[in-house]
């Protein structure tokens, strides 16, 4: 299925077959996620293998991200589960193991003293258990249980404006990057951003692989800490990945769509990917249909201008993973029909323009509206131009023939973009090439016309080539 708006799909346990990974490649998935806070090396590179395998198969570029665990905090070994009730006072320790009698909670950070503040905020297992802390001393923070309920092993800390030195880069992230490096993955995801420096220690360690391998950097934005940074860090970034899991429990809830929107024109306007993430369709996890609410809440981040939007637990565990890809596909593709009708000539103030790259694209977008093409074909070596084009959200599609195999890749995350692998280097024969390929995949028939857009060599500067079919 031909989406503009990309489909990310989380692999794991209900996606990881050859055979499911092709049925969601071919219901409209773009990019594979490999989640690294379940798994190892080992068990990453068996989805690699496949997802290789149906790429090879089907013929088209299936990106493969992979995601980063980050510095999450969390509690130790439970066993069994500790049950908080309300107004009950609670001792977190590290050094102490867990019990229900003792009121005590084992967790898995010694400095947790040294990164709270007294009447602060803490959260547990995705905020459904919020606590207060009322006492602190020396290894041992107390809470006040606000809202309670069951705690399991391994469940998830969240502490607003976390106050502690945690590195943005954890040993198992760097085993686990060393893997994504060796094995060129085409997006990584850094979590907990907090500050742009995070990004430049994630890129120096990128820059230093023997490979020289440049996959895209995903900023994810899951602390209050990376709003207050937010353009800074979309600077230090290739691309954002706003995870309103976190950020969620860490602000309140409700000025989570403010945030959201405000990162997507903040991206749009930079010209960046961006890729809205968790709970999109959450219900499907264990229903074969989602909630209206659900179903509104995909439309709306589409309507916003997302490039992407990304499936975690719906397909790495749930119960329907191929369905929630189906209906994930469904609803994209239902919102894009009625909103390509709405695109019109765009006014010059609608774009930032701030080079003439730009300013070329723009009236490229312009004259293929105006000529009704078919579509603009872009001859790329590393995607620069294909993504300025992205971004303007035009109404044509955008074919893009890269001549590497890294460009052909990361491009499956541009908005609009269909990424068309090439062996060709001069133009005039990747254009004839392009015009072989759109005619034998029947996008484009005799008569159609197409705007071919490169850089041309000889002049050393942009151009385009108007060609009909």
């Amino acid at each position: 299925m031909k989406l503009r708006t990309k489909i990310i799909a989380t692999s794991g346990p209900s996606l990881c077959t050859q055979k499911d990974i092709e049925a969601a490649v071919l219901a409209g998935v773009s990019i594979i996620r490999i989640n690294g806070s379940h798994g190892n090396p080992k068990a990453f590179q068996k989805v690699a293998t496949v997802v290789r395998k149906v790429e090879k198969k089907l013929k088209t570029p299936v990106g493969l991200m992979l995601d980063l665990q980050g510095p999450k905090l969390r509690v130790g070994v439970l066993d069994p589960a500790l049950q908080l009730k309300r107004s009950e006072v609670w001792e977190l320790s590290a050094t102490k193991k867990a019990s229900q009698d003792d009121k005590i909670i084992n967790i898995a950070f010694k400095g947790l003293s040294k990164s709270v503040s007294l009447k602060g905020r803490l959260f547990m297992d995705d905020g459904l258990i919020r606590t207060t802390v009322v006492k602190i001393e020396k290894g041992s923070v107390f809470i006040r249980v606000d809202h309670g309920g069951e705690l399991k092993s391994r469940k998830g800390i969240n502490i607003p404006y976390f106050q502690g030195s945690l590195p943005a880069i954890t040993e198992k992230d760097k085993i686990d990057l060393k893997w994504g490096l060796d094995h060129k993955v085409d997006f990584i995801a850094l979590s907990f951003v907090r500050h742009p420096k995070d990004l430049d220690a994630l890129r120096k360690i990128v820059k230093q692989h023997p490979s020289k391998m440049e996959p895209l950097l995903i900023a994810k934005i899951e602390k209050p800490e990376a709003v207050d940074h937010l353009n800074a860090i979309i600077d230090k970034s290739d691309g954002v990945l706003i995870a309103r899991g976190d950020l969620g429990i860490e602000l309140n809830l409700q000025k989570v769509p403010v945030i959201q929107k405000q990162i997507i024109d903040q991206c749009r306007h930079t010209k960046t990917p961006v890729i809205v993430a968790t709970q999109m369709l959450d219900s499907m996890r264990y229903k074969p249909i989602p909630t209206r609410a659900e179903v509104s809440d995909v439309a709306g981040s589409i309507y916003a201008g997302t490039d992407a939007v990304m499936l975690t637990g719906e397909t790495s565990a749930g119960e329907y993973p191929l369905r929630t890809i189906e209906m994930m596909a469904n609803i994209i593709q239902e919102v894009e029909d009625y909103n390509i009708q709405k695109l019109f000539r765009k006014k010059p103030e609608d774009f930032s323009v701030q080079n003439h790259k730009e300013a070329f694209m723009f009236h490229v977008m312009q004259l293929a509206s105006d000529i009704s093409a078919k579509a603009i074909v872009m001859l790329t070596k590393r995607g620069t131009l294909t993504q300025l084009l992205s971004k303007l959200h035009p109404k044509r599609p955008i074919y893009s023939l890269a001549a590497n195999e890294v460009a052909y890749r990361k491009l499956t995350l541009y908005w609009g973009v269909f990424p068309i692998e090439t062996k060709m280097k001069l133009a005039p024969k990747r254009i004839e090439e392009g015009m072989r390929f759109l005619k034998r995949k029947k996008i484009v028939k005799t008569g159609d016309r197409l705007i071919f857009v490169y850089w041309d060599f000889k002049v050393d500067n942009l151009n385009m080539k108007i060609v009909e079919c």
